[in-house]
């Protein structure tokens, strides 16, 4: 390299002088302020997410693995990329020498975690439109071995594709494949949610005009909140990547070096707004997902008194307190009291207590043995039995 006051980098496509650096001064300042508060708040956001998540053994599903693998993605933006931008942008500042390593490194990991990021939401629209078009073989149809093995598959294909730029890939070419990915890819969400849309409001039609609710409109329920959430999630995505998106127009159409002062700017205040993506995310997640919340309260011991609604139903050994109970028939909930402490007096008379078949239980029975027990509010005893 050669002296700061000439072109001071071996990039092919990048050239740096003092006065290059003085005027990028204070965007390189704000890159460096703004990643240093978000790469902590994307740390600290997506940590408890991926543990609560690997903690509790209820939420190992498919929606729940790739949505751990998207925090998974998230996760690695704060800990290395904002890091990168950290480091880069510093040496800059303090007048070091142009280190062409480290600018590939950081332009080429954001990268792969754009692309592994908008693959990801991607393979979740899949797997809520598949929730919800076979639910009734869903199970079947969306396995976890099929779900990790897409997961591999696209981190694979997203790596691979991304390694082909630093080895000597033109730009121009790189940018125009970025472009033509990103177009795919939201293509296909949109699709895909409106697939959803189409079918929502299809089962509500048919929820309408039935007398009562079809037994599976409860998971139908669950489904549509959860496409919901997930909704918001590609919304964001495309509003915090929409200036990158931009940028690389921006670049193709323009005659401007890659390397310019307006088109640096243009790129640096691009890939900063869409690094705090990583850190919006999780907070998506903790209003709009409710299992989730209960998760992470049990695993970091901050779970308050549960509440047991008339009809739930209690399954011991099947892990904690939240999981044990299911609603028998969530339409006929009619109010709720609280679990009364372990160790209390709680008192169940004969006709408290129902076995699946419908058949009544005797007070001797083990508390070893699992069964499912249906609990009845205590102003209700000792009426007559309340068979589900």
């Amino acid at each position: 390299m050669t002296d700061v006051n000439n072109v001071s980098t071996n990039c092919s496509f990048i050239f740096d002088n003092a006065e290059r650096r003085r005027q990028l001064f204070g965007t390189n300042i704000a890159v460096i302020v703004l990643n240093s508060i978000f790469a902590l708040t994307t740390t600290f956001q997506n940590l408890p997410v991926i543990y609560s998540i690997l903690k509790t053994p209820s939420l190992h599903n498919p929606s729940y693995v790739l949505l751990c693998s998207l925090a998974t993605t998230d996760l690695f933006v704060g800990c290395f990329i904002q890091p990168l931008y950290i480091a880069h942008n510093a040496m800059l500042v303090d007048g070091q020498r142009f280190s062409c390593a480290l600018w590939y490194a950081k332009e080429t990991l954001l990268l792969l975690f754009m692309f592994l990021s908008i693959c990801t939401l991607v393979l979740i629209s899949t797997e809520r439109w598949l929730a919800l078009h076979f639910h009734l073989r869903y199970r079947e149809i969306v396995t976890m071995t099929r779900t990790l093995s897409s997961i591999g598959l696209t981190w694979f294909f997203c790596t691979a594709s991304v390694i082909a730029w630093p080895i000597g890939l033109d730009m121009y070419i790189f940018t125009m494949v970025g472009i033509i990915v990103i177009t795919i890819a939201a293509l296909l969400l949109l699709f895909t949610y409106i697939k959803i849309f189409l079918i929502l409001r299809h089962h509500r039609a048919l929820i309408e005009s039935q007398a009562k609710l079809q037994p599976q409109s409860v998971n139908l329920r669950k489904h549509r909140k959860s496409s919901a959430t997930m909704l918001y999630v590609v919304v964001l995505f495309f509003i915090f990547y929409s200036p990158t998106f931009y940028a690389m127009i921006h670049y193709l159409e323009s005659d401007s070096d890659f390397s310019s002062v307006d088109q640096t700017i243009l790129w640096e205040v691009a890939k900063t707004v869409s690094l705090i993506n990583a850190s919006a995310n999780p907070v998506m997640y903790y209003w709009k997902m409710r299992e989730l919340r209960r998760a992470m309260r049990n695993v970091f011991g901050f779970s308050s008194a549960t509440r047991v609604h008339v009809g739930d139903v209690l399954t011991p050994g099947s892990g904690s307190m939240d999981n044990n109970f299911r609603s028998r028939n969530e339409q006929q909930r009619q109010g709720s009291f609280s679990v009364r402490p372990r160790g209390s007096n709680v008192g169940l008379s004969r006709s408290d207590i129902h076995q699946d078949q419908g058949t009544e239980s005797t007070t001797e029975a083990k508390p070893q043995l699992e069964r499912k027990v249906f609990l009845l509010p205590r102003f209700l005893e000792p009426g007559p039995s309340f068979r589900g």
